[in-house]
């Protein structure tokens, strides 16, 4: 179970499948190690400029941090986006009109606690009705992950999780279960995976001596999922998660790639780019009392 999928398994129906039985698929060797590196120097670049801007990062725990950096900044966006798996796999799963709605970064500080047990969002009312995912979130992680591993208990996406806190966060009495189940997962660089953000997970615990690490994250959406409903329905609401870039760099994606983008302009030219701001803090994980 949630085994990585050698080369002639990757097809859409096959990882499709892996989603909807385990949760969560592994795709080996994607892209080559030094595209990763070049991911590596991008995200931390773009890490240290968002911490710079009040309100640009959200925490995401003890010594964890999420922001959205702008696509022109990080050129690995549209090599994920294009992917022919990746698109394959959308199209299979969403039908045509597929959308990337989001691309953020999950960044593990050294000393780094676990997080709790959490799904990244509630289960929206079309998957508890009718069983259907309607999101993938894509990992893509810089660096190979030597400790501190993504660890998430396989087929607990569809789980109705009725009496989850906020509808995300298991109850306590839950936590033994999940932990005699949960899978941990080193990725290495130039691998994805891709998963439900149902699926019951947390980030693992940091050692003090670790180095930081950048896990990027490309969220993909049905025509039907909230992300897109509920940005049509206010396009100015800012929270419905969105691509931030610039009209120059909107201009220059080839438009059959652009129309699967759920684009937000937010300056004329990459040089006007504004200081970042990220709007989805996840108050579950601020653990506000052990930060106290």
């Amino acid at each position: 179970m949630t085994s990585p999928l050698s080369t002639d398994q990757m097809t859409a129906p096959a990882l499709a499948e892996a989603v909807y039985r385990d949760g969560l698929a592994l795709l080996p060797n994607a892209f080559p190690r030094e595209w990763a590196g070049r991911l590596d120097d991008d995200l931390a670049r773009e890490f240290i400029a968002a911490l710079r801007s009040p309100g640009g990062v959200a925490p995401r725990g003890w010594n964890r941090f999420y922001f959205e950096p702008f696509a022109e900044r990080v050129p690995a966006f549209l090599d994920v986006v294009t992917h022919p798996v990746i698109a394959a796999l959308s199209a299979h799963l969403f039908g045509p009109d597929w959308q990337v709605v989001e691309l953020g970064c999950d960044i593990p500080l050294p000393g780094a606690i676990n997080q709790p047990w959490h799904r990244d969002f509630p289960m929206p009312e079309i998957t508890r009705r009718e069983r259907r995912l309607t999101s993938i979130a894509v990992n893509i992680t810089a660096l190979d992950v030597v400790d501190a591993p993504f660890q998430a208990v396989p087929g607990t996406q569809l789980d109705d999780g009725e009496d989850f806190e906020d509808a995300m966060f298991p109850p306590g009495e839950r936590v033994p279960d999940l932990e005699g189940r949960m899978r941990s997962f080193h990725a290495r660089m130039g691998n994805l995976s891709v998963r439900s953000g149902l699926i019951v997970h947390r980030g693992s615990a940091m050692g003090i001596g670790s180095r930081m690490r950048q896990v990027a994250i490309v969220g993909i959406v049905a025509p039907d999922d909230p992300a897109v409903v509920e940005r049509r329905a206010d396009p100015y609401d800012p929270h419905p998660p969105r691509i931030r870039m610039s009209q120059e760099y909107a201009d220059s994606v080839p438009p059959h790639v652009l129309d699967h983008i759920s684009v937000e302009v937010v300056a004329p030219t990459a040089a006007a780019l504004p200081p970042y701001r990220t709007e989805h803090l996840f108050e579950g994980l601020r653990m506000s009392a052990l930060q106290a």
